[in-house]
């Protein structure tokens, strides 16, 4: 006779508590990226700027066995990776079109003497933005714009003449108050953001390694049973063996 065995389904996250380890690892990729070596710019597509594997492993604070294990696994996930991402490689972000903005900003608004200045609170706000889902409920432009005249804001300078004369906006008061409307609500999604605190992140740290030690408790009872049932292999490939426990994530 067959037995099934299985995890405790109270041991998993609840969705409130999966969302705390999103932001964390979130947080911890952006740091990753903002100390990569080479320099990684932020407004260019994949092909602009190439990687090798083995240069990208170099940023982790690794062994050279540690990075050897890295670059392993990174080899053997990518193209589950690409087939989750439906092949879609270019990924729009809103770091190209701010650029494009202060570009504008320099050659059709001279009534901002120094579109630079704006640069570093534009930027942090980006950053800020990406740590959202401002991502996935509006355009990369407008969420550019939005850092844009956020900075100017912040600086004191009134751009509402960048609206309505270079962008042609004078006229058009519905598309102008929309436009408002959703810059509005871009800040209001960053501004609620919250990073997670480092006791929380801790405790969910302990919590799913418990799980992770569950399913490897009810693999190697299998293995000995030598039984398989309809959810769980007996055999599994070398990609599903070698996953990524939260040590290796830290590692980044």
């Amino acid at each position: 006779m067959k037995v099934k065995a299985a995890v405790n389904e109270s041991l998993f996250l609840e969705p409130h508590e999966e969302k705390i380890i999103f932001k964390h690892y979130e947080k911890r990729l952006l740091d990753f990226c903002a100390i990569f070596k080479p320099v990684m710019p932020k407004s260019v597509v994949v092909d602009e700027f190439n990687v090798s594997s083995t240069q990208f492993v170099g940023n982790l604070r690794e062994s050279p066995a540690g990075q050897d294990k890295a670059l392993e696994q990174i080899l053997e996930y990518e193209l589950l990776l690409v087939q989750q991402l439906n092949f879609h490689l270019v990924i729009h972000n809103p770091y190209r079109p701010f650029e494009g903005f202060l570009i504008d900003l320099k050659t059709r608004y001279p009534a901002l003497e120094n579109p630079e200045v704006l640069r570093k609170a534009a930027d942090d706000f980006l950053n800020r933005a990406t740590m959202t889902d401002a991502g996935l409920l509006f355009p990369p432009s407008q969420i550019a714009l939005t850092a844009i005249l956020n900075g100017a804001s912040r600086a004191g300078i009134n751009m509402e003449s960048y609206l309505t004369e270079c962008m042609g906006l004078k006229d058009d008061r519905e598309t102008l108050s929309k436009m408002i409307d959703s810059m509005r609500r871009i800040k209001n999604l960053i501004k609620k953001y919250e990073p997670p605190r480092v006791d929380e992140v801790n405790m969910l740290k302990q919590k799913l390694e418990r799980v992770h030690s569950e399913f490897a408790t009810i693999r190697n009872l299998k293995r000995r049973k030598g039984y398989e049932d309809d959810e769980h292999v007996t055999k599994k490939s070398k990609t599903e063996e070698e996953v990524w426990t939260d040590d290796d994530m830290d590692s980044l």
